[in-house]
């Protein structure tokens, strides 16, 4: 059986005044900033990933998709999302098409925000 572990609240949160607690505030994301999230969706016949693709462009992660490649067994998509709303966008990727794996983040600035 498994057993919790007890914690003290200090031994969670760092000392207002320590360098742990003012890097968290200087590693935000300037508002004009973006992030792109690759994705891959495979299946054991190409109709599989073509379905999964559908699915996604139907659902509200559809209207982030900017870039889509359809190759023989798989088909890669990126996607175009605020830095902040990553793990909004993971948690409903996910729970839309489970099969998803999940690539590499990039963040960059966005033109227009100049």
């Amino acid at each position: 059986m498994n057993t919790a572990q007890i914690v003290a609240l200090r031994d969670v949160i760092p000392d207002p005044g320590s360098p742990l607690r003012a890097d968290a505030f200087a590693k935000r994301p300037s508002p004009g900033s973006r992030a792109t999230l690759d994705i891959a969706l495979t299946g054991l016949t190409p109709e599989i990933p073509r379905a999964h693709l559908a699915t996604l462009l139907r659902s509200p992660l559809g209207v982030y998709v900017v870039h889509t490649e359809v190759l023989r067994e798989s088909v890669h998509v990126r996607l175009n999302i605020a830095p902040e709303d990553l793990a909004f966008t993971l948690h409903m990727l996910l729970s839309i098409v489970p099969e998803a794996t999940i690539g590499a983040v990039h963040t960059h600035e966005c033109e227009e925000a100049h």
